[in-house]
Order: C-alpha cells, then sequence, then structure tokens
C-alpha cells in the first residue's frame, strides 16, 4: 500500500545523514524571530513575518555560510504566528535537520492578512490591483529575505509549503513562478478553485470573479505549463477524512496523465492542526531534496 511506502521511505529519511551523529534533545536549536517587513506591492511599510534562522546560523565558524529558503504560507482564518505556534514549526525543523532528514534551512513565515471578509485573500492578487497578495509573496517577500539573511538566493534554494488556503497558494504561486521557486508543497490545499465565502473583494463578482477563479486553479492551468511544471518539486497530500480529498486525488491524477512528476501522499487526519503539525515533516523531506 502507498501509505507503507510513504512510511519506509520517511523512517529511512529520518535517520542520522552518513558520517554525521544525530545531535543530542535540546543542543540542536533554531531561533525564531518576531519581526517586520516593508511590502510595497501591499502598500503596507511593515508587514509581521516570523523567521527561523538554523541553530548554527549564528555561530561564528557559520558567519559565511548561505542557506535555503522554505516559505510557509498559513491558512484562514490565520496569521504569521500559526505555523510557529499551532504548527510547531521550529521544533519540526530542529528536528529534522538534526537527523539529517533536511538540510539546515531558514524559514519565513509571512502574514497573508488581506482584504476580504476577516482578512480572506487566498494568496491571490486582487482582481482590481489593490492588493497584489502574490506579487507580496514572489517579489517582495523573496527580495527582503535576501538581502537580510544570509540566504542561498536562487530558485534551486527556494521551495513554497502552505495548508489550507496556504497549500492552494504555495502550489499556485511557484507553479507560475518556477524562476523563483524550485519547490512547492500543500497540505490539505485545494487546486481547483470554487465560489467561496468572503472573497467577493478579492475576486469580483460575475465574469470576473470566474476567470480569477480559473487564472489561479493549478487543476485548470497545469496543462499549459506542463515542461516548466516538470523540472519542479510538487509535494501535496491530503487527510483521508479532509472535505478537500476528492480535489487532492483529482489533480493527482491529472499529473499522472500529463506526466508530471510529483508526490502525493493520503493520511489518516482531518483539515486541523493535529493533521498539519506531523505532515508539515512530509513536505519539508521532498521540497528540500535538492537543496543538499
Amino acid at each position: 500500500m502507498k501509505n507503507r511506502t510513504c512510511a519506509l521511505l520517511l523512517a529511512l529519511a529520518l535517520l542520522p545523514a552518513p558520517g554525521r551523529p544525530a545531535a543530542a534533545a535540546g543542543e540542536w536549536r533554531g531561533r525564531m524571530l518576531v519581526t517586520t517587513l516593508p511590502a510595497p506591492s501591499l502598500r503596507d511599510a511593515a508587514r509581521s513575518v516570523r523567521v527561523y534562522l538554523p541553530p548554527t546560523y549564528e555561530q561564528p565558524e557559520a558567519a559565511k555560510r548561505r542557506y535555503p529558503v522554505v516559505y510557509l504560507l498559513h491558512g484562514w482564518p490565520g496569521g504569521d504566528g500559526n505555523w510557529p505556534g499551532s504548527g510547531r514549526a521550529a521544533e519540526t525543523l530542529d528536528s529534522l535537520s538534526a537527523r539529517g532528514a533536511i538540510p539546515e534551512v531558514i524559514a519565513v513565515m509571512p502574514n497573508g492578512d488581506g482584504i476580504g471578509r476577516l482578512g480572506r485573500q487566498e494568496w491571490l492578487d486582487s482582481w482590481d490591483g489593490r492588493a497584489p497578495m502574490e506579487e507580496f509573496v514572489w517579489q517582495d517577500l523573496v527580495a527582503w529575505t535576501d538581502r537580510t539573511y544570509r540566504t542561498r538566493p536562487d530558485s534551486l534554494h527556494r521551495a513554497l509549503i502552505g495548508l489550507s488556503e496556504g497549500g492552494t497558494g504555495a502550489l499556485n504561486i511557484a507553479l507560475k513562478h518556477p524562476g523563483v521557486f524550485n519547490a512547492c508543497g500543500g497540505l490539505s490545499g485545494q487546486y481547483l478553485m470554487t465560489d467561496d465565502w468572503g472573497m467577493k473583494a478579492v475576486w469580483s463578482e460575475g465574469a470576473t470573479a470566474v476567470r480569477i477563479r480559473e487564472e489561479n486553479s493549478p487543476a485548470l492551468y497545469i496543462g499549459r505549463i506542463v515542461h516548466t511544471a516538470r523540472q519542479q518539486v510538487i509535494y501535496f497530500d491530503c487527510g483521508i477524512g479532509d472535505e478537500a480529498l476528492a480535489d487532492n486525488r483529482a489533480f493527482h491524477r491529472e499529473l499522472e496523465e500529463l506526466r508530471v512528476p510529483h508526490i502525493y501522499n493520503e493520511f489518516s487526519g482531518t483539515h486541523g492542526w493535529g493533521y498539519w503539525k506531523i505532515h508539515l515533516r512530509d513536505a519539508l523531506i521532498a521540497c528540500t531534496a535538492r537543496m543538499r
């Protein structure tokens, strides 16, 4: 069964890398920063963001070392504190890098609060150009990170991962900007966008709303970008008790028919933090595999 194979691969990945002993518990810990960045695309001078710096980042002997970057997008309702809080992202990053399952990475967790109802925006550019959230991610956020931290500033060393609406956003943005992100991961995302509550300010109404949803549905446009998609790392998973399961299965079948390489997993669980905080590790292992 597919899940047993995936579990075996994950167990092997969690073994210490050859020649590198696993760090003792508590000795291998990164640092989480709470800060802001300018977001000119959104006309926001100080948008909140959390940044995880890996364990060796501030050590004197690593002063000239540069690191890959993983960007983590939250769902709705949510904010930049979700991944480090409910998602326990720092603990997962520490644990995986200590075991050599992933390289040490900088992780950046932006605030995607937008103009829809209760801040909903689904990481989309608004129809009228008033709130270009996608542009904020692939331009402002990436440029600021490369300017501020010792990154490896190329697409091969950047991944975009998200949960729920952040999962949709991660695949959508990365697939449309392969020159910026080589890898993307979605947990419980939806890849065929449908009309939903609280989004009128983002995608307008009528034919305009339909066009915006179609332009941001990977399941609808993937056939037009097969050449670039085949060069990227695409990972997504879904809980077998999740309402988005049928959507995920349909997208998986479409990628198989188009012969687009990808990793798709189904695990026990539903649409919540009990699922996402566990399976962040699967997305990280898949999306950083080329970054070593």
